[in-house]
């Protein structure tokens, strides 16, 4: 068992290290689901995903849904607090209380004037809640949410993070903003550190908003608890790399 642990451990300090040194931007270095936001998140007139690409995202997710499973069981994640975002789910471009269920599976499109504006895949086991102009979904455990939504009524993209930090307001207390950074794909992105509003849960949170097509500014949201925050970073890695813009559901019709 212990050479297992230090095994394990050994991995996932060259897996930091890794994402570290890709994530340094506007001077803030940012690991975990933060980093892997700012380092996958789309942006421009195209957002083609070769298969291999998501392949490898989806490999490494099921890899650290396996070793998330042994750390909850141990005694730093059954000791620790942890939010239930099934029960209350973030606040953040999706109106509280009016979306219904979505099928498990299989990529969820965003349509307006009857054409895709924005697609997303998210894990099966994941709990999907689709709006008119979103698409919400919270993890099995309940300690990871996102949203991918269309925004509308938003001059550019600073006028759409302001709207998302807005929302963040409402679900979170005790916010520390990391530097404001844009991607190189063109996505602008903000993420940080709070504490769930109802619960006091430390989690950590990453937002962009991008272009999904001409004219057509969308944004993508991730909160996760922070004590399980290096063990969501490939899962959100996975659904950043699925997102698929206007352009590219035009090509697959």
């Amino acid at each position: 068992m212990r050479t297992s642990g230090m095994l394990g451990l050994a991995a996932l300090a060259v897996g930091i290290m890794a994402l570290d040194a890709t994530a340094q931007m506007g001077g803030a270095v940012r690991g975990g689901v933060r980093g892997a936001a700012v380092g996958q998140m789309v942006g421009g007139d195209s957002a083609a995903k070769a298969g291999a690409v998501v392949g490898a995202t989806r490999g490494a997710m099921d890899k650290e849904n396996a070793a998330r499973a042994q750390y909850q069981t141990t005694p730093a994640y059954t000791n620790a607090a942890h939010s239930n975002f099934n029960q209350t789910p973030p606040e953040v471009l999706v109106p509280p209380g009016t979306a219904g269920s979505a099928g498990k599976g299989g990529e969820t499109v965003i349509n307006k004037d009857g054409k895709g504006v924005i697609g997303v895949t998210y894990p099966d086991d994941w709990k999907q809640k689709v709006g008119d102009h979103y698409v919400a979904a919270t993890s099995k455990d309940g300690q990871a949410w996102a949203v991918v939504a269309t925004m509308d009524g938003v001059k550019d993209k600073q006028a759409g993070i302001d709207k998302i930090k807005e929302g963040l307001q409402k679900s979170l207390n005790d916010i520390k903003y990391d530097d404001q950074t844009t991607t190189g794909k063109g996505a602008l992105m903000i993420t940080g550190t709070g504490k769930t509003k109802k619960a006091g849960v430390e989690v950590v949170f990453a937002a962009g908003v991008l272009e999904a097509g001409p004219g057509q500014l969308a944004g993508a949201v991730f909160v996760v608890d922070n004590n399980v925050d290096e063990f969501y970073k490939d899962t959100v890695r996975y659904i950043c790399a699925t997102i698929r813009l206007a352009n590219d559901l035009a090509k697959t019709k």
